[in-house]
């Protein structure tokens, strides 16, 4: 795995007749995460709890005079002139969010990770009760990947 969504195939590894026959095998695997992904809510506290490997899809948001912008800056990483190892793209995300009046939707695109977005509406002074709103709104879009639990 190079990421949470690619995959590498050596195909001459898997000593297939052809690329089709190396994917078909390997297509339809089912692949269980160490831990799964977890966002906690206590609706009458405000707490919300999470772990470090919720992520987000792309998505748009909009609450009250809120706008969220999540951008996503990849960041390539070489080794040193004539060592060992490979070219990595890092990716570098930074949230900010805007409270003006008047703003429609603010997008935030895949891969970006629940903890950015929470430190970002806890710099705004969002309150807890709109927090868990967001979050369920997100969750309810589709683009919240983890288990969602609200007490």
């Amino acid at each position: 795995m190079l990421d949470s969504g690619t995959v590498v195939l050596d195909i001459k590894a898997t000593r297939s007749l052809s690329p089709a026959h190396a994917l078909g095998r390997v297509e339809n695997i089912s692949v269980e995460p160490e831990r799964k992904a977890r966002v906690i809510v206590d609706q009458r506290s405000g707490t919300i709890v999470m772990g470090e490997d919720v992520r987000i899809s792309r998505v748009a948001v909009s609450q009250g005079n809120l706008t969220l912008r999540i951008e996503e800056e990849p960041l390539v990483v070489q080794p040193n002139p004539f060592s060992e190892g490979s070219t990595v793209i890092v990716p570098r995300t930074r949230a900010t969010i805007e409270e003006e009046p008047g703003i429609g939707l603010a997008e935030i695109p895949g891969g970006t990770s629940l903890s950015e977005v929470i430190a970002g509406l806890n710099a705004l002074g969002v309150s807890p009760r709109d927090m868990i709103d967001i979050l369920k709104s997100i969750k309810a879009a589709g683009a919240l990947h983890a288990e969602f639990i609200v007490r």
